[in-house]
């Protein structure tokens, strides 16, 4: 299987691109990280150039933007050495972005993401965590953390959000299919206060307290999730919240497989 190219572009944090020297370089002006955030969310794409104006000027009537897209354009293709227009191409409609296999970021933190996932598969848990550090060690902050409230931004935002942690997820679930219960009681501690109504996160956190025998703190958990999704949503926790506390009334052995599936789709 042939190598990824090495990362070009990165959008798990501040947009920015890889000078010739090897150095990252930013972009000073918002418009200019908001344009490259778009035509690399939708790399390989053509994005038209009235899409392009409805995205940086979300909130302003169509004028004379269009000359101002082909301006940033132009000085995009600058800063990305590509004065001929060979990686950021003219099309008809608009405009496209040719991004390889691995050079986005994104792409990369994918198959790390897929690589961990079938090693836990595989049973094969510190395979796992180690691929699945690789992908989250890629984020250096929010998203696109520099760039405006486009409208694609905004939701591709939440998007990747959402992926960044279905992934800490799984490696958390690694984790404890490796016996690390009492050190990964702490991230699991901050990330159920972080999110209080989601339901893995706590799945996982009993399981760790019950294998370090803290069965009553366990149960704890539980019943204050109970408790509050009564009261911010009106429903009871989910079917495996229920069995997973069942098994620690009985003192009977967690069985990491019959955890729900933490799955991470292939394509970002």
């Amino acid at each position: 299987m042939a190598l990824p190219e090495p990362i070009r572009y990165r959008i798990l944090g501040p947009v920015q691109t890889k000078s010739a020297d090897g150095t990252w370089q930013d972009f000073r002006q918002r418009k200019w990280r908001t344009l490259l955030a778009v035509l690399l969310v939708r790399s390989n794409h053509v994005v038209p150039c009235d899409e392009l104006v409805r995205q940086l000027w979300p909130e302003e009537a169509p004028g004379s933007q269009r000359k101002l897209v082909q301006q940033y354009v132009h000085r995009l293709r600058r800063s990305l050495g590509d004065p001929a227009g060979e990686v950021l191409r003219t099309r008809p409609a608009g405009y496209e972005l040719r991004v390889s296999p691995g050079e986005l970021d994104a792409d990369q933190f994918d198959r790390f993401c897929a690589e961990g996932r079938r090693a836990l598969a595989a049973a094969a848990p510190a395979e796992a965590m180690e691929r699945l550090g690789q992908a989250m060690a890629l984020w250096r902050g929010a998203a696109m953390a520099d760039v405006g409230n486009a409208p694609a931004i905004v939701a591709e935002r939440i998007r990747m959000h959402e992926r960044r942690l279905t992934a800490t997820e799984l490696w958390l679930r690694a984790g404890l299919a490796c016996g690390r219960h009492d050190i990964l009681i702490p991230e699991l501690e901050s990330l159920v206060v972080a999110h209080p109504l989601r339901e893995r996160l706590r799945e996982l956190l009993m399981t760790a307290l019950y294998e370090t025998g803290r069965r009553a703190d366990a149960l704890s958990v539980a019943r204050y999730l109970r408790r509050l999704l009564r009261e911010e949503l009106g429903i009871d926790p989910g079917a495996e919240i229920q069995r997973l506390e069942r098994t620690i009334l009985l003192g009977e052995d967690v069985d990491l497989s019959l955890l729900r599936p933490l799955a991470v789709p292939t394509e970002f």
